[in-house]
């Protein structure tokens, strides 16, 4: 209990000294900076223009810190669902509504950390939960998603919370799952659950529903026409260095084009034959979903590095009860997942910081131990 202690004691300082004294300046821009894609696009929807396109821009240029002289357009690819939230919000003022925004990210942060506890079989009591919730703060892609206002943070804790409640309460799990739907990239590992009865309804009534708000949003062919955005959207960042795919990667070590494509299918191929043995042959519905998710790197076409969020679920498993040498194997692969590399290399000012926050994850990763 005394190393544990002194290990959480470790995680709050590094913590501390990371956000303080170690923080660097600030780049320009708006507050939540992806934010204000979600709020530009509810401004451009509520005006009747199309927030897929262009027009979102000028929604944009009205933000406070964003620089109207250049063209900084910042895309929206959230499903038209989306729109029925962010339109909402763009009632308010800018301001207003990122603090509501930042509310709403630091209540899914809470969520995500009680309900991977709770489905990890962890009792929920204060060192566990101070060593979850040191590990989810510390953890480069949570951090980025809080900083950006990324929508992934409340999209995979409802995820986390669909799983935890499908064999018991069905029709909220339904909406959870719908809510997980809002960002698809990260809900992927719900499958884990498919096939067993009341999970299994709860998720396709969830999928259902967010086709339904699709068309209230966005029309009857909504579907279609959001599938062309995200491939346009895709092939414009396919080999880009933001990006955290197989085809990526390759490319970043300069692979060809060619080369990148084929890495890219052999471990979307492997990914997948790996999922189904899990699938099939993993009774814990927690161990599946975990498992399945932060396998999405490998298989996935289009993931940043703040969709790392979804190793978060395997790192708490990990950390609860991996022994011995698989133990420095699942602290090795949680710090791989966990720091925020493009960040160093973006911002050597910031570097200080990331590796405070390494020692913090490490810190907190042994605590719960």
């Amino acid at each position: 209990m005394v190393k544990r202690w002194a290990l959480l004691g470790v995680a709050v300082l590094a913590l501390l000294l990371a956000v303080g004294p170690a923080r660097p300046q600030p780049t320009p821009g708006p507050f939540l900076r992806d934010f204000e894609s979600y709020w530009s696009a509810g401004a451009t929807w509520n005006s009747g223009a199309n927030p897929y396109g262009r027009a979102i821009w000028q929604a944009e240029r009205r933000v406070v810190g964003v620089d109207a002289r250049r063209d900084e357009l910042l895309p929206f690819v959230a499903p038209p669902a989306t729109l029925l939230l962010f339109g909402l919000l763009a009632r308010l003022p800018y301001g207003a509504a990122a603090a509501a925004w930042l509310a709403t990210l630091g209540i899914a942060l809470l969520a995500l950390v009680t309900g991977a506890l709770w489905l990890a079989r962890a009792r929920v009591t204060v060192t566990p939960f101070l060593g979850a919730l040191l590990l989810a703060a510390s953890f480069g892609p949570i951090t980025s998603d809080t900083a950006l206002g990324q929508l992934a943070l409340p999209a995979f804790a409802a995820a986390v919370f669909a799983v935890l409640l499908a064999g018991v309460w069905g029709f909220p799990s339904a909406l959870l799952a719908c809510a997980a739907l809002s960002q698809p990239n990260v809900a992927v590992g719900l499958v884990s659950q498919l096939g067993r009865n009341r999970r299994t309804v709860a998720i396709l009534i969830g999928a259902v529903l967010a086709v339904v708000l699709g068309a209230i949003a966005w029309g009857l062919k909504w579907p279609l026409h959001y599938l062309a955005v995200l491939a346009a959207h895709g092939e414009a960042e396919r080999f880009a260095a933001i990006q955290f795919t197989p085809a990526a990667v390759a490319y970043g070590f300069g692979v060809g084009m060619a080369g990148a494509t084929y890495v890219a299918l052999a471990c979307a191929v492997t990914t997948i034959a790996l999922s189904v043995v899990i699938w099939r042959r993993v009774p814990d519905r927690f161990a599946r979903f975990a498992a399945l998710s932060a396998l999405l790197p490998f298989v996935t076409t289009f993931f940043h590095e703040h969709d790392l969020l979804v190793a978060y679920p395997a790192v708490i498993w990990c950390a609860l009860h991996a022994r011995n040498g698989m133990r420095a194997v699942a602290l090795a692969a949680t710090l791989l997942a966990g720091i925020d590399w493009l960040g160093m290399a973006q911002r050597p000012t910031g570097i200080a910081q990331i590796v405070l926050l390494a020692v913090a994850v490490a810190a907190a990763f042994g605590a719960l131990g």
